[in-house]
């Protein structure tokens, strides 16, 4: 049965809440202030603390005033007062490759079916469900998100289909591009690119008609062999990626083909690797070999040879909960199919529309471009450090039963394996989604905290008591849930100082209590986490923040937790070992904590 898209069709409640959710609150002098130093006081000896506490109660009764009541007068009429200049400060001014610094990837779980085993069926399910999704978000027939009474902004669904990054001078750009008008979406295979429609006459092709597609573009790019791996460029730094990009679009050519990707709806890379363990999965969903790619699209798939598949995400406009809301449908809906059926299905389907191979028109320095392009991609990666960490037959059930959030679990682990490794406690960034509030999109969770330190010095103490552990545990892991509700609830720290530091007028002073050395230091991620809720992946990972520190991406499943690992080699961190420290110290929190359930089943 084929599904008709009706451009006039009536629209469904996607975003019927959007014109009723609240605007992002500017929290308070004093209760930011209160909340900054509470954050800061971990890192400073009591000099230090009454030194810098000097400079916050100078900037209330100084500068803060004025900056405050500027940044209130910016936000009223505003859907969001951070979104003027968020995605430019936080994303499209970044200059680094997205990948690996920016873009997050998700790699699927394996199906242990014919459907999990062959690319081609993998490839077309994926491309089916998610041509489905789509039309959900254009027709809006998707449910808007609700969670516990509060429904979520869906503003971001707006930049997942048909548009991309594209480089320009100082800041990137967004181009958007209406789906009705642009029903395809662009394969890569063998470095070569093809146009595949997803919808013919307004008539969304079926699975059968999807693979015979896949298979025609298989067949057709086997006779060209490997093509000039084009979309490595995308791979490099912003500017120079800018400087080749305006090289390439000085052909019609290559600038018809160009608009074409950034158009596709989505795209769907066939490679021709066969990556066998988590790791080997995992780095290739998050930057591969740097060709067969196009990192400036937002919703890019991966399916290998051996059928395993996965997802990267580029991260300007979207945060990663729309995406992986999409990836658990597709996951959810394949899981479901009768590979079997599917089989016979596809074997007498003739093709409805042949693919457009994408032509490129290659110079000499475009060929040189991306000759530096591979170079300089394999030196990034290389100098990456990352590792997987996988605990089985722990997951939130039994993390529950201590009574205790999963997430304050995990990132009480991570701290105490951190403090382990190094000795200290560093400034951590854990993401919390602001989405209760009109274009909402992220606030900074300050991880670590006068209760954690605590918890963490009290657990690398061997005279401590377990009374006194478990005491130390249960109160590090309150006041984490604290912060995170209220940074949630746009009460964070970290936003509020950003809007106070924009309204500064240019040429004017900068207050002290920004030039004070822990601000900065505070605001240093020496770890950056981050949480997604799913059953349907095995990995999925982020780079480092900063050069001395890790990324910490982890998974609470039911049964078991995973922590993907990066960090930056050569400056005396290794992977490897906070990897060792995280299952050393979720082994000694599972066993003392256990012993208060066994003494309340006495």
């Amino acid at each position: 049965m084929t599904r008709q898209f009706n451009k006039t069709a009536v629209k469904g409640d996607l975003f019927k809440f959007q014109k009723d959710l609240p605007k992002l609150p500017v929290p308070t002098l004093e209760e930011t202030s209160e909340k900054y130093l509470r954050s800061i006081r971990p890192f400073l000896n009591d000099q230090q603390f009454n030194e810098s506490t000097a400079k916050v109660k100078k900037f209330l009764n100084g500068e803060g005033p004025q900056l405050q009541s500027k940044l209130v007068d910016f936000a009223k009429g505003k859907d969001n007062w951070l979104s003027e200049f968020w995605d430019d400060y936080a994303y499209m001014s970044y200059r680094d490759p997205v990948v690996p610094y920016v873009s997050y990837f998700l790699s699927h779980k394996d199906l242990h079916n014919e459907i999990g085993k062959s690319q081609l069926l993998k490839a077309t399910l994926i491309t089916y469900y998610t041509t489905k999704f789509m039309e959900s978000v254009q027709n809006e027939t998707l449910e808007p998100e609700i969670i516990k009474g509060n429904p979520y902004c869906m503003n971001a669904f707006h930049y997942m289909f048909n548009n991309s990054r594209v480089p320009a001078e100082g800041s990137d750009i967004t181009v958007k591009y209406d789906g009705l008008e642009h029903q395809y979406f662009t394969v890569i295979i063998n470095n070569h690119f093809y146009k595949v429609p997803h919808h013919i006459n307004g008539e969304a092709l079926t699975k059968e008609q999807i693979y015979s597609q896949l298979q025609y573009i298989l067949n057709d790019s086997g006779k060209f062999g490997e093509g000039e791996p084009i979309g490595v460029l995308t791979s490099l730094n912003r500017d120079e990626w800018l400087d080749s990009y305006n090289n390439l679009v000085g052909s019609p050519i290559n600038k018809a083909s160009l608009d074409t990707i950034h158009a596709s709806s989505f795209v769907i890379c066939l490679d021709s690797n066969s990556p066998i363990t988590i790791e080997e999965k995992s780095r290739n969903c998050w930057h591969g070999n740097g060709k067969n790619r196009f990192f400036d699209k937002p919703v890019e798939f991966f399916i290998s040879a051996n059928g395993n598949s996965g997802f990267l995400g580029e991260h300007s406009k979207m945060d990663a909960t729309p995406t992986v809301q999409l990836n658990n449908y597709l996951m959810s809906e394949i899981s479901k199919e009768d590979a079997g059926a599917l089989v016979e299905s596809i074997k007498q389907i003739d093709l409805v529309a042949k693919p457009e191979k994408l032509l490129w028109d290659i110079n000499g320095k475009a060929r040189n471009d991306i000759s530096s392009a591979l170079i300089k991609f394999n030196q990034t990666i290389e100098s990456h450090d990352e590792e997987i960490f996988q605990y089985y037959g722990f997951g939130k059930n039994l993390i529950k039963q201590f009574k205790v959030s999963p997430d304050a679990f995990v990132q009480m682990v991570i701290q105490l394996a951190y403090f382990k490794y190094t000795g200290k406690i560093r400034p951590t960034y854990e993401s919390a989604a602001t989405r209760k509030f009109l274009k909402g999109r992220t606030e900074t969770g300050r991880s670590v905290s006068i209760e954690s330190k605590k918890f963490v010095e009290t657990w690398a103490n061997p005279q401590s008591s377990t009374e006194d552990k478990i005491s130390s545990f249960n109160d590090a892991c309150k006041q984490h849930v604290k912060y995170l509700t209220e940074a949630a609830d746009g009460k964070g720290v970290d936003r509020h100082f950003l809007g106070l530091k924009q309204m500064i007028e240019p040429g004017k002073p900068v207050p002290e209590i920004f030039t004070d050395p822990i601000f900065g230091y505070s605001q240093s991620w020496y770890l950056s986490t981050s949480q997604i809720p799913s059953e349907y992946f095995q990995s999925w990972g982020f780079s480092q923040v900063i050069d001395d520190g890790f990324g910490c991406a982890y998974l609470i499943n039911k049964d078991w937790v995973h922590v993907h690992i990066s960090c930056k080699k050569g400056n005396g961190l290794h992977s490897k070992y906070l990897k060792w420290y995280l299952l050393e110290s979720i082994e000694e929190m599972k066993s003392v904590l256990s012993t208060q359930l066994q003494k309340a089943k006495m």
